[in-house]
């Protein structure tokens, strides 16, 4: 088994996920689309780039949801997209719910795209994952 477990009903190379840098998605909601079990299922079997990977795809998953029809790419600024206030706290109170890692709602200001909110996003999980206490 490798990282390229089903995340949010989607498993990456499927055509329906995230792959590579600008590529666009949109996803419907699902019931399913909250359940942190594939995800974390996923990051613990995956290397620090895999895991960006996985945890760039769950923001973008989200955010499609939360915005939709809207299409969304690693790139694509939250702000510009229409994200408001209102819809960032969805994003992260998701977003936290999928990966046990506390989100400051202004990492979505400091982080204000899919890709680099992964890059956050993995480092955070992963120094909360390592044992030393550290929360992101």
């Amino acid at each position: 088994m490798n990282a390229h477990t089903k995340v949010n009903n989607h498993t990456p190379g499927d055509g329906t996920g995230a792959q590579g840098e600008g590529s666009a998605m949109q996803t419907e909601k699902s019931e399913t689309a909250l359940d942190g079990a594939a995800l974390h299922q996923a990051l613990a079997i995956a290397t620090a780039e895999e895991r960006e990977d996985v945890m760039r795809e769950a923001v973008r998953t989200q955010l499609a949801d939360i915005l939709a029809p809207t299409v969304v790419d690693d790139d694509s600024n939250f702000l510009e997209n229409g994200l408001t206030s209102l819809t960032a706290l969805e994003l992260t109170r998701n977003l936290m719910t999928l990966t046990d890692v506390e989100i400051p709602l202004v990492a979505i200001l400091e982080y204000p795209t899919p890709a680099q909110l992964g890059h956050y996003l993995a480092e955070a999980y992963a120094a909360v994952n390592s044992g030393d206490g550290a929360t992101a």
